[in-house]
């Protein structure tokens, strides 16, 4: 067993020298801890799907700031609280579909912010334009 946040290793060794345990006791108690282990690690893979989800949803937030108001915002606005509450509501939900959520997520935002850096590059060039 690794301990993650130092790094350091140990190992659990069950025997029967008093012979309290019987052997179908102890390959039960290994048994138990093999399926505990893999139930770690499907719920670190679920935590760290979520806090992915989390993350992208604030930085979504923190870029739609910056962005020019208008009907795309609220667009934006709506999507990132729906997928807020879809996150609220499906805890118990499956990694992939934590994942799928998230790239969805990214996609509709990222098609959104690029829309809106091609307007504000075209603004620039018109007034540039009509400045020469």
């Amino acid at each position: 067993m690794q301990i993650l946040s130092t790094g350091k290793m140990s190992k659990l060794r069950i025997t029967n020298e008093n012979g309290r345990l019987t052997k179908e006791e102890i390959e039960k108690m290994i048994k138990d801890a093999e399926n505990y282990k893999r139930e770690d690690e499907e719920y670190k893979k679920k935590v760290n799907a979520f806090n992915a989800l989390e993350d992208c949803i604030y930085n979504m937030k923190k870029k739609i700031k910056n962005m020019a108001y208008g009907v795309r915002l609220n667009e934006l606005e709506h999507v990132i609280a729906d997928t807020t509450k879809w996150m609220e509501n499906h805890q118990d939900t499956s990694v992939d579909k934590v994942q799928a959520m998230k790239e969805y997520l990214e996609s509709i935002c990222m098609r959104e912010f690029l829309f809106s850096e091609l307007l504000i590059k075209l603004w620039y060039l018109m007034k540039w334009s009509f400045i020469y």
